[in-house]
């Protein structure tokens, strides 16, 4: 049951942490109209490569500050004001994406898509702290452990789950393509609420 719960939990985490457009995932799409969906699912399957090494050092890490209550108790601290800072960064994003008509993605022409997806996704900077963060959540509420093989499950079945997302922006884009504009200047909106709602949550426990 615990190797089943690490498939199911890293599944979830990461299609909930993808789903939204984003960069990758908008870069997948343009490939798949400019050139052909092969070249964008190769491009996908360099960035899940990545997002496997970035999902079990995230959950290695995690391991670490699970193990070890002082530094998990500072990590804490630090990521409230953290949230505190999103908050007000996706705020502003969301303003100046209503300023914007059209998702501007460039891609460049020249590289390999299988490297190039690699490389994009190595500049993902909160994959590796959204791994650790959300498997220190689940193993708080003892749905996760951190052994080796629920670590390595965990992060194959992230991976799985990146690359069925991707899957998904490189086939069916045409058909969404439309109403991605409105989610993209909207979303957000959305994360700064729900960033906001946990820096307060957090500064509640602080000093009440």
């Amino acid at each position: 049951m615990t190797f089943v719960l690490a498939i199911f939990l890293g599944l979830i985490i990461s299609i909930g942490g993808i789903i939204i457009p984003g960069m990758l995932n908008m870069t997948i799409a343009k490939i798949s109209i400019k050139e052909s969906q092969k070249q964008a699912l190769n491009f996908a399957l360099g960035a899940v490569i990545v997002v496997f090494i970035q999902s079990y050092l995230g959950t290695y890490f995690a391991k670490f500050l699970d193990a070890n209550p002082v530094f998990s108790e500072g990590l804490k601290k630090i990521g409230t004001f953290i949230f505190i800072g999103l908050t007000i960064a996706f705020t502003i994003m969301g303003f100046n994406a209503k300023k914007k008509k059209d998702i501007e993605v460039t891609i460049d022409k020249k590289r390999n898509r299988f490297f190039y997806g690699m490389a994009m996704s190595s500049f993902n900077m909160f994959a590796i702290p959204w791994y650790a963060l959300t498997s220190l959540m689940m193993a708080s509420k003892e749905l996760f452990q951190y052994d080796m093989i629920s670590i390595v499950l965990f992060s194959l079945s992230a991976a799985i789950g990146t690359y069925f997302v991707f899957y998904l922006y490189a086939k069916f884009f045409k058909l969404i393509e439309h109403k991605l504009t409105f989610i993209v200047q909207n979303i957000n909106f959305l994360i700064a609420a729900l960033t906001g709602i946990v820096a307060a949550s957090s500064l509640y426990k602080m000093f009440f």
